[in-house]
């Protein structure tokens, strides 16, 4: 049984990585008695799976994980186990059960984010996302590939000192190396998925 739990994830817990996220996921799954299937092999390991990893720092919400269960199980009584353990930074928001096959980043490739920062910083990025051409250029093995990242971003405003986005399987952490806005300097949230 498939069920795909969406979360919200902020305050320290947006200092978890990609990797800490599953192996906390793992642990919370097992606190809260939920019964899991487990991979096949000589390291069975609980079937979890994410979406595309957060940048380090980012809040997330509407954030998206599906596991499966290996015995029946309502979608409340997940969710409530869940919560249970009132993890600091960490809450589901909603549990369902599902029969699609396909993964979280084959179905979920469209992510929107919240940028907020100093007004020179946002004018900066405003500049960057006017371009018509966004081109990131990067060396490896003496090789200089180059990939225009403005084919990526498929929406774009501006309220005040907070730029909207909705990108394409892509961080907007590489607009802020291009556009030389250092990623301390301003606040990013994810704020969910557009189908």
């Amino acid at each position: 049984m498939k069920k795909r739990i969406t979360f919200d994830k902020y305050g320290e817990m947006r200092f978890i990585s990609h990797l800490d996220m599953l192996r906390f996921a793992d642990r919370l799954l097992k606190k809260a008695h939920i019964p899991m299937k487990y991979t096949q092999g000589f390291h069975p390991r609980p079937k979890i799976s994410l979406g595309n990893p957060v940048s380090l720092g980012t809040e997330a919400f509407n954030e998206l994980m599906d596991i499966e269960l290996s015995e029946m199980m309502t979608n409340e009584e997940v969710m409530e186990r869940m919560n249970s353990a009132a993890v600091p930074g960490f809450k589901v928001t909603k549990v369902e059960t599902i029969e699609d096959k396909r993964s979280i980043v084959d179905v979920y490739t469209n992510a929107i984010f919240e940028i907020t920062g100093s007004k020179s910083d946002i004018d900066t990025l405003e500049t960057l996302f006017n371009q018509e051409e966004i081109i990131e250029r990067k060396e490896k093995k003496g090789k200089i590939s180059e990939r225009n990242l403005g084919e990526r971003v498929k929406d774009f405003s501006r309220v005040d000192d907070t730029i909207n986005l909705e990108l394409v399987n892509t961080s907007p952490n590489s607009f802020l190396i291009l556009a030389g806005v250092d990623i301390k300097d301003v606040h990013i949230i994810k704020k969910g998925y557009k189908i």
